[in-house]
């Protein structure tokens, strides 16, 4: 059982300035991350080696030519590429099976 409460969330930044991961779980690529974007924050363009799916906390973020706001859910396939741009500072959910590849 993995318990994670608000107060108790660590984010963590990735090397790309205006995003913070605080990781629930991880196991060979596989996991579940809470995602912070400030506003104007851009991930480039990739793909994923599987399945994720997203479900939006706060604020609102395109990814790719859709834009998700709080409460929204998007799951994204393996060769479904798009990037990501917050719209407003943003939290989302993150459930994915293997990882991003970076294709820009």
């Amino acid at each position: 059982m993995i318990h994670l409460t608000q107060a108790s969330r660590q984010f963590t930044e990735i090397g790309l300035p205006g995003i913070r991961v605080a990781t629930v779980w991880g196991e060979n690529g596989n996991g579940s991350d809470f995602i912070e974007f400030k506003a104007g924050t851009r991930f480039p363009i990739h793909d994923h080696e599987g399945p994720e799916e997203i479900l939006m906390l706060s604020g609102r973020i395109r990814f790719g030519d859709l834009v998700l706001s709080a409460g929204d859910y998007l799951r994204i396939g393996s060769g479904e590429e798009h990037d990501a741009e917050a719209l407003e500072d943003s939290v989302f959910f993150l459930a994915h099976i293997g990882g991003a590849v970076i294709k820009e």
